[in-house]
């Protein structure tokens, strides 16, 4: 039998193969650090929310075919809504205190009625002293081809003189702010009022003096409309992406910023309430789910913040093994 001699290697073999792994191993244990740190560094990262829904810092909702009323006539419908609850003082919110805190629309669409709208105008817009204009009524018509507004009213002009325009609604692609520009506009029974006014180079703004800060902003001719900064409490912001005009409703779109994790339900109408710390029907709640269901699925979820206290005793709660709340709940519309 053929003896095989096994070689010693030299000793700056070892050392080499030493060196080789202390650096192999050095670079693994750096990449496990790095991994374990930046699990620590953002436990509410976008990845950890959709694995374990309720880790949010504050309150986020998600609203299914839900009528969510501020004010009695004044309300949004809302096919699929998602929103973050933003305290204004503490980490704490207050769910039946709508004052305290405000709403941030994440990602969805809302459709406000006409009637709606006409009546944020009037009582919130153009509620204030010395307000230029008074009396508004708005409703849809089809001009040329594609739905418009069509609004009249009394503008302040020394004395108070009736108007009667059309309008198209857009996104300003400058500002986002929604922007109203007239087709036709006359006064005092002049069907060319806003001709004689671009022959004698006036414009709105020279006639219409509004207070900065109220919603309403005139640039020349371009009037421009903020309704979240005049909607009542809970006050609401977000990205505006689109706006639709159809005969029972202006629809807005909003730029998609987050999607929440749908609940585990079959109700057709309902609000979703996950992570955060709030204050529920008295309760202290962190990091909870709360899924109000409609009792009546035959029509919209109707939810008031201002009501929802009262009807809560009228609900039925039942409480699931991992600590999630749902609850069965009647309509809780505004009475005054």
């Amino acid at each position: 039998m053929k003896r095989i001699e096994i070689k010693s290697l030299a000793p700056w073999t070892y050392g080499a193969s030493i060196v080789f792994t202390a650096i192999l191993f050095f670079f693994l244990g750096r990449l496990s650090l790095d991994k374990i740190e930046s699990s620590l560094a953002d436990p509410f990262s976008s990845s950890e929310v959709f694995e374990s829904p309720a880790l949010f810092l504050r309150p986020h909702l998600l609203l299914k075919n839900v009528r969510f009323h501020w004010q009695k006539g004044i309300y949004v419908d809302a096919e699929k809504l998602a929103l973050e609850a933003i305290s204004k003082s503490g980490n704490i919110l207050a769910f039946d205190r709508p004052e305290s805190f405000s709403l941030k629309i994440l990602s969805g669409e809302i459709r406000i009625p006409y009637g709606s709208l006409e009546k944020l105008i009037n009582g919130r817009l153009l509620a204030f002293a010395d307000s230029p204009l008074r009396k508004i009524h708005i409703s849809p018509i089809f001009h040329k081809g594609t739905w418009k507004l069509k609004m009249s009213g009394e503008v302040k002009l020394v004395v108070w003189v009736a108007f009667e325009g059309i309008a198209n609604m857009k996104i300003d692609s400058e500002s986002g702010r929604i922007l109203l520009e007239n087709e036709s506009l006359q006064a005092l029974l002049n069907p060319y009022t806003k001709e004689l006014l671009n022959t004698v180079g006036v414009s709105f703004e020279d006639l219409i003096r509004f207070p900065k800060g109220k919603g309403l902003v005139i640039s020349g001719n371009r009037i421009f409309f903020e309704p979240f900064s005049v909607f009542p409490d809970p006050a609401v912001e977000g990205r505006i992406a689109e706006i639709k005009l159809n005969e029972e409703t202006l629809q807005i779109g909003f730029v998609q910023e987050q999607e929440l994790p749908l609940p585990k339900t079959n109700s057709k109408n309902y609000i979703y309430v996950l992570g955060g710390k709030l204050l529920f029907g008295g309760i202290q709640v962190h990091q909870g789910r709360i899924l109000l269901q409609d009792k009546n699925e035959s029509s919209p979820f109707e939810f008031s913040f201002a009501q929802y206290r009262k009807t809560l005793s009228l609900s039925e709660v039942k409480m699931e093994e991992d600590g999630s709340v749902l609850i069965s709940m009647p309509d809780s519309s505004p009475l005054d």
